[in-house]
């Protein structure tokens, strides 16, 4: 029933664990692919000695996490794709929770997982599974968009008809699939309980720089949804994007390197939320004063995510 993807990127001190959480499911319908991204040591031999059969490796020269999903994706064989990064691990019932709701549920196109970072917290021992369908998810992901990629399974024929993780993103590419997963249409579900432990113990993790805003979803947003936000059958997508670029633009709005064309993006949001565009027509100088004050801008977000949540829902 899954495949699971594993990219692969000098994780070697976590790679085990891992791998091992996924061969001790109670499910075990699975096929386990590793992609090796470039990391130049020893998986090769790790995956030869200790899980010869167990796992597909494949090898390829660094192209970064999305490329490395995608050759992941077009090796599946089975219905669902499941993903799990390195240094992540599952509960031992995550594919068995899963797998009850695919078998129970029609057109199941994506489900999420409850996740955390307290290893405690992890269910290690046979709950009932508590899960809900969305009915209406752009509203309800203006407050949370919940999918995180170690604790999200979606349909492999979506990929089929549509095109994977976009290499261009370094931030947001994979919100970008579960966005665009959702509006496919198709069920999207949710599994309250904690089946996923998300790791913070990378030190060599990517930084919390912002990064530049071509490379960022809410940087592009508008143009690169430009033939869906068009089409009158996503009015709450299109609503949704325009709310999402009003809560996430603003660290590059208020950046004198990205400004105009943050800008330039805000100017295409096809929807206009007075209380959301408020804050934008300050000044670039008092918002870059804003933005590096710490709880100046913890303010900002405080007022935008009110508005999200209060008034524009």
């Amino acid at each position: 029933m899954f495949s699971v993807i594993i990219p692969y990127y000098k994780k070697r001190k976590y790679i085990e664990r891992c791998i091992d959480a996924v061969l001790a499911q109670t499910y075990q319908d699975f096929e386990i692919i590793l992609v090796d991204d470039g990391s130049q040591d020893d998986v090769a031999q790790l995956i030869e000695e200790k899980y010869s059969g167990k796992v597909h490796l494949i090898q390829q020269e660094n192209h970064g996490v999305s490329a490395a999903r995608n050759i992941g994706i077009a090796a599946a064989t089975h219905d669902y794709i499941a993903f799990l990064d390195a240094d992540d691990y599952w509960s031992p019932f995550y594919l068995t929770c899963n797998a009850e709701i695919i078998n129970n549920e029609i057109d199941v196109k994506i489900i999420g997982s409850h996740y955390t970072r307290n290893k405690s917290e992890l269910k290690l021992t046979k709950n009932s599974l508590d899960y809900f369908k969305f009915e209406n998810y752009f509203k309800t992901a203006v407050r949370n968009t919940f999918f995180l990629t170690s604790a999200t399974i979606v349909t492999r024929n979506f990929f089929e008809e549509n095109f994977g993780f976009n290499s261009n993103l370094k931030r947001g590419e994979d919100i970008d699939v579960w966005l665009r997963a959702v509006a496919s249409g198709g069920n999207a579900f949710y599994i309250n309980n904690t089946l996923v432990y998300y790791s913070d113990e990378d030190s060599e993790q990517a930084t919390s720089t912002i990064g530049v805003v071509e490379n960022s979803l809410v940087g592009t947003i508008n143009e690169y949804y430009k033939s869906m936000l068009g089409q009158s059958e996503n009015q709450a997508f299109s609503h949704f994007v325009s709310k999402y670029v009003y809560f996430n633009l603003y660290p590059y709005y208020f950046n004198k390197k990205h400004h105009q064309k943050a800008k330039d993006n805000l100017n295409n949001n096809r929807h206009y939320y007075f209380f959301l565009h408020l804050p934008y027509y300050l000044p670039l100088s008092i918002g870059e004063k804003i933005m590096s004050n710490k709880k100046a801008s913890r303010l900002l977000r405080l007022y935008l995510k009110f508005f999200l949540r209060k008034i524009y829902i």
